[in-house]
């Protein structure tokens, strides 16, 4: 095999290798937490956050999500909420937070009290700017 038949195959090995890259949950957790970051308004640093499942489908992603502040030591003292993703242009991002379209927001785990992470803006008003 040339050189450059070689090359010309070790790159697209390559290229095939992380177009499949893209679904991990590692891609998703990412993709969340930049929407976190990025819209939310928590202080990630007092949180564990923590991907526990995801599905793919087409070009969609579910995920649900928990989050759990770190000083406190109850087992099931935070919430989970569930997020879809879209891959767009080989990246993840999210489209929907709170489950399907006219679905509750956020699903509790049992927590005793139903107290939102510190930080965490008021489920009841709408996120971002307003007009």
């Amino acid at each position: 095999m040339s050189r450059p038949s070689a090359a010309l195959l070790a790159a697209a090995v390559l290229f095939a290798g992380c177009g499949k890259d893209i679904r991990s949950k590692e891609k998703i957790q990412e993709a969340i937490i930049n929407r976190l970051q990025s819209r939310s308004g928590l202080d990630l640093k007092s949180l564990d956050v923590t991907t526990t499942s995801v599905s793919f489908e087409k070009n969609m992603a579910y995920a649900t999500v928990a989050f759990h502040p770190k000083d406190d030591p109850r087992v099931n003292s935070g919430m989970v909420m569930k997020y879809t993703l879209e891959n767009r242009d080989g990246k993840w991002v999210v489209v929907n937070v709170g489950g399907a379209p006219g679905h509750g927001a956020m699903d509790h785990a049992p927590s005793g009290g139903d107290q939102l992470p510190p930080g965490h803006p008021p489920i009841d008003q709408p996120s971002g700017p307003t007009k």
